[in-house]
C-alpha cells in the first residue's frame, strides 16, 4: 500500500489566499485605471484621482468616491435633474460659452436634456473585473 498525507496549514493557506487577493484587487484597480483614460472618462482627473484601493485581511475594496461614479458606471435614468451647477462648471472649462447668462441657459439646456433622456452608462470598473476574471479563468 502506498499513501501520502496531506495536511493543510490553515494559517499559512489562508495568508496565501490574502496575498491573492491582494494581486487580483490590484490588477481590478489598475484595469479600471486603465480604462478611465483609455475611454476619456476624464474631464479634470477627479474620477480617476478618487479611485482608492483598501486592503483589509482577507477582504480588499476599490473605492470610487467622486460624487458621479455610479452615473458613469450605471448611467442614469430618465427622470431626475442633474446638478446644474455642475454642468456650469463643465460648460465653463470646455469654453462652450463664457457669458454668465449663456452659461447658464446652456447647462439648463444639458441638465433638462438629462433628465428627459438620462445618461447612457461608460462602465469602467465592472469590466475591469471581468477582464481579471477573464485572466484567471485562462490559468
Amino acid at each position: 500500500m502506498t499513501q501520502i498525507i496531506i495536511k493543510l496549514d490553515e494559517k499559512a493557506l489562508l495568508v496565501a489566499i490574502d496575498e491573492k487577493l491582494d494581486a487580483i484587487a490590484s490588477n481590478i484597480f489598475a484595469n479600471s485605471q486603465q480604462l478611465i483614460v483609455e475611454r476619456g472618462i476624464i474631464d479634470e482627473g477627479t474620477l480617476l484621482k478618487s479611485g482608492n484601493l483598501n486592503r483589509e485581511y482577507l477582504q480588499k475594496t476599490i473605492i470610487y468616491s467622486a460624487p458621479y461614479s455610479d452615473a458613469i458606471e450605471f448611467g442614469r435614468l430618465p427622470g431626475s435633474m442633474p446638478p446644474v451647477d455642475a454642468l456650469k462648471a463643465w460648460v465653463k472649462r470646455k469654453g462652450i460659452a463664457s457669458d454668465e447668462a449663456e452659461v447658464s441657459r446652456i447647462a439648463w439646456a444639458i441638465a433638462q436634456d438629462i433628465k428627459t433622456s438620462g445618461i447612457d452608462p461608460r462602465p469602467f470598473l465592472s469590466p475591469a473585473v471581468e477582464m481579471e476574471l477573464v485572466k484567471i479563468q485562462s490559468r
